[in-house]
């Protein structure tokens, strides 16, 4: 008799809220007090009603939504774990979407998987993957990508539509520009970080336009096994020799997970988590500039012994005198460099923006430089390496 009085209860309470949207806002005060004075009662209101209640989720409050969640009610418990991703309390979202995320329907899954990578929290889109749970879709691509898995098992419409590459065959050398650069990278937040590095400079092209053009990004996976625990990033060029090459490029631009900036043979090596001033100091050795602050001792011991112009914002004054204006540099500890300025340049802190006096000697030692540029491939003849150019086909090509 005490169940059916429930039932009745609540198609009576239901009949009186008529499950119009005006009755709604109404039905959930009413249900919440069930929740706190008759949990079994509540529950057999909402099972006969849940689009009543879920439909107003997005006005209720944080302890609201705890009482929902607490019945079980997993719409709810995902709210609390959106809400709590977009505050960056990424423990407290935890605590309600690990035990309920079986129970989300497709689009949650999807879409809350989906905010764990933009919240870069990637041990816990890999342990939604290694229990199977991940679901098919951009999360999951991303994971992939992360986890730096042979280009082979990447969706090419995935590549497509966050456009970067699965190969070098996709690209092609430009004849707008006088230097041509390959960006490759080997995990999924460097794709992102290299794609708004792109964005970036061709907002504002140093020195000038049509100086550098940048390939979209292709993805390498782990082909060259870079590394960075030691301190500068360096990678395993050896393996060059079995990749295809396109032609006409300059220098390669490398990004990996971890690891100290450096530029070394015509390629750069960056970690994604560096910021586009490092980017910017690290292109400008790509055309010989050399570093301000002191210089590492194995490299002072054959370029601080040499004399005049040795870079285009270095002059060793070994029995010569510097330039006029030139000033007294930290580069060489037998303080016999100097460099164009008084002031702190790009060069001696990377988050110094680019001067106009430094961009008019980039400028100028592009068009007559002091030395030649070393490109990759001159850079992969030095190792031995006798790596396979290929050209691409213009059908092929992903856009600019």
């Amino acid at each position: 008799m005490k169940t059916q009085a429930k039932v009745s209860f609540t198609a009576i309470l239901l009949l009186s809220l008529g499950f119009v949207s005006s009755s709604v806002s109404r039905f959930i005060p009413v249900y919440l007090y069930y929740a706190n004075v008759n949990p079994s009662q509540a529950t057999a209101i909402y099972y006969l009603a849940p689009s009543a209640i879920n439909a107003q989720q997005l006005a209720l409050s944080n302890a609201q939504l705890r009482q929902l969640a607490q019945l079980n009610d997993s719409n709810a418990a995902y709210q609390l774990a959106l809400r709590f991703l977009q505050q960056q309390d990424y423990t407290a979202a935890k605590l309600w979407w690990q035990p309920y995320f079986a129970k989300f329907n497709s689009a949650q899954q999807q879409t809350l998987a989906e905010q764990l990578v933009r919240a870069n929290q990637w041990l816990d889109i890999s342990y939604l993957g290694k229990a199977g749970k991940l679901p098919k879709g951009n999360a999951k691509q991303a994971w992939l990508l992360q986890q730096q898995m042979p280009p082979a098992q990447i969706d090419p419409t995935f590549a497509q539509q966050q456009q970067f590459a699965l190969s070098t065959s996709s690209v092609q050398a430009s004849n707008q520009c006088q230097f041509n650069v390959l960006m490759l990278t080997d995990h999924y937040k460097g794709i992102d970080t290299l794609k708004q590095y792109k964005q970036q400079y061709s907002k504002a092209p140093e020195p000038t336009k049509g100086s550098f053009c940048f390939t979209d990004v292709v993805y390498v996976a782990d082909k060259f096994s870079c590394d960075g625990n030691d301190g500068a990033l360096k990678c395993n060029w050896q393996n060059a020799a079995e990749y295809p090459w396109p032609e006409g490029f300059d220098f390669i631009v490398m990004m990996s997970k971890q690891g100290a900036a450096n530029v070394r043979g015509g390629i750069m090596h960056i970690n994604s988590s560096q910021s586009y001033a490092v980017f910017l100091h690290e292109l400008m050795h790509f055309n010989g500039f050399e570093d301000e602050y002191v210089l590492a001792e194995q490299k002072q011991q054959w370029l601080c012994n040499q004399q005049g112009l040795v870079a285009p914002n270095l002059f060793i004054a070994n029995e010569v005198s510097p330039p006029k204006g030139w000033q007294k540099s930290i580069a060489c500890s037998n303080k016999k460099a100097y460099k164009p300025s008084p002031n702190w340049s790009i060069m001696q802190y990377q988050t110094m923006s680019l001067s106009e006096q430094y961009r008019e000697l980039w400028q100028k030692q592009i068009n007559q430089p002091l030395t030649k540029p070393i490109r990759f491939s001159e850079y992969f003849a030095f190792l031995g390496l006798k790596p396979v150019f290929t050209t691409a086909s213009k059908e092929q090509k992903f856009s600019d």
